[in-house]
């Protein structure tokens, strides 16, 4: 029996990148070496008769076309021909099998239909370890698909589990610091992190960076692009001075390889602003005062001095000074992609909104608007981008998930959903509680809360507009008033 649940609305355009797929099915060798071409005797299927392995090359080929078109649902039909076609090829061993139930499973992933796929790759692992063949690079990427689906479908806690089987597979048979791990080693972390095992996800992405800095040397871009995935880790889990430091280092290594304006110092610089902005508006960080020290030692040497904390003046100026110079540097290079230019005047006039100053959001809001419309699919990026309101700054209730942790049997969640008005200011009004399971206390604290979020608003023609009935959820975890008695004698 599958463990993973039905998906509600599956992501059917979710497909692997590049280097995903080449780790689970070693791309080329999957898709060409192991299937033979028509016309051609294949030497692991002997006993088949040519035109069964004629009519098998051709099922491929033609699943392979379906694939590399994105038609998933119809590459998954195909797919499963190919398996059926492979599986009368007689006496043959299983590698052809195998290969044709990896392919399928990935079809069925890159379909949305992750309950299929799991199936799939843990078919493929019970063949090659039913062969003792415990060292075949295919077994790792079986797990790696495996664990790939399980990180597809939110089951971050068999993600972890399958993409630290497949790591460490890769490495035994392909070296302690092959390239196939990068892709891998990125979805474990971010599976970790749901999970809020942080110090692991740190050690993965650490790896990370030792194997890139080993391919292309530590004054190369792909460790500075290393070094900023890290620094944005950091900001995700809020140990600010950690991801300040991190992304000021990737920033220095790039300007000092490509020169102060270059567009590959975007990405730090932005990741700068974004580390800024959320840690202006952490609640905690706030109540505090200060960095929150807890957070900051975790990932340093307890036995050194802390940095000292920066005020948040600092702060503020330093993060608008990098979004200011990202905008300066895409507005004026000539490699620069409209798209690229809309996002980094889109952050820019994030930070004047989340900041309650809507005069000098509008230019940049208008900026990025126009540049998007130069896209090539603009309607698109216009869309995505001020198609509709977007929050970008919201402080939810005190004490929400105070008993989140607790477990399941004493607590249950309610939920308050909100309907309100976002002004053309980014602001909020009419803002009331439409659900909360009659529950006015946490109606009115969601409502309070309500006033204090920011977005980025919708735009028509370039001109931000009020958008009424907008809806968010805000969840509370409460203790349950009938949770059962312990258990144990008594009298």
């Amino acid at each position: 029996m599958s463990v993973l649940g039905r998906v509600t609305n599956p992501p059917t355009h979710w497909r692997l990148p590049a280097a995903g797929l080449a780790v689970v099915l070693a791309a080329g060798a999957a898709f060409a070496t192991d299937a033979p071409p028509a016309g051609t005797a294949s030497p692991v299927a002997a006993t088949g008769s040519r035109a069964g392995q004629d009519e098998r090359a051709q099922a491929h080929a033609e699943f392979r076309r379906l694939f590399d078109a994105g038609e998933y649902a119809a590459a998954v039909e195909q797919g499963r021909k190919v398996v059926e076609l492979t599986g009368r090829q007689g006496a043959g061993p299983d590698e052809e099998l195998q290969v044709a139930l990896m392919n399928l499973a990935l079809a069925e992933q890159s379909a949305g239909d992750y309950i299929a796929a799991e199936a799939g790759f843990q078919r493929v692992i019970e063949l090659i370890e039913a062969s003792g063949r415990m060292t075949s690079p295919r077994l790792a990427r079986a797990y790696a698909g495996l664990g790939v689906t399980y990180h597809a479908a939110r089951r971050f806690d068999l993600a972890a589990t399958s993409l630290e089987r497949a790591v460490a597979l890769s490495r035994r048979s392909e070296g302690l610091f092959n390239e196939d791990q990068l892709p891998l080693l990125e979805k474990q972390a971010d599976a970790l992190t749901e999970l809020g095992r942080f110090e692991e996800a740190l050690v993965a992405l650490h790896y990370s960076l030792r194997i890139v800095g080993r391919r292309d040397g530590e004054r190369s871009l792909a460790f500075a692009r290393r070094l900023e995935s890290i620094g944005r880790w950091y900001t995700r889990v809020r140990s600010f001075e950690a991801g300040r430091a991190t992304l000021r280092r990737s920033a220095e290594l790039v300007e000092s390889i490509e020169g102060p304006g270059a567009t590959a110092l975007v990405g730090p610089l932005t990741g700068i602003a974004d580390n800024a902005r959320r840690w202006l508006t952490d609640p905690l960080i706030r109540e505090l005062g200060s960095a929150d020290a807890e957070r900051s030692s975790m990932f340093h040497d307890p036995v050194m001095p802390m940095p000292p904390s920066l005020s948040p003046g600092t702060i503020a100026a330093e993060g608008l000074k990098a979004l200011e110079r990202a905008a300066a540097i895409v507005d004026v290079h000539p490699d620069a992609s409209p798209a690229l230019v809309a996002g980094v005047h889109a952050q820019l006039g994030d930070w004047h909104a989340a900041r309650q100053a809507p005069e000098r959001a509008r230019p940049s809001y208008l900026r990025a608007w126009q540049a998007a419309g130069a896209a090539p699919d603009g309607a698109r990026l216009r869309q995505s981008l001020f198609g509709a309101p977007q929050l970008i700054r919201y402080d939810p209730p005190d004490n929400w998930d105070r008993y989140a942790r607790r477990p399941p049997e004493e607590i249950e969640r309610l939920d308050v959903e909100l309907e309100l008005t976002v002004t053309a200011d980014g602001g909020v009004r009419d803002a009331q509680a439409v659900t909360g399971d009659g529950d006015e206390k946490l109606a009115s604290q969601a409502l309070r809360a309500a006033e204090t979020a920011r977005y980025r608003p919708r735009l028509v023609d370039g001109q931000p507009a009020d958008t009424p009935g907008v809806r968010f959820v805000q969840p509370f975890y409460v203790l349950r008033e009938d949770k059962p008695a312990p258990q144990g004698g008594g009298g």
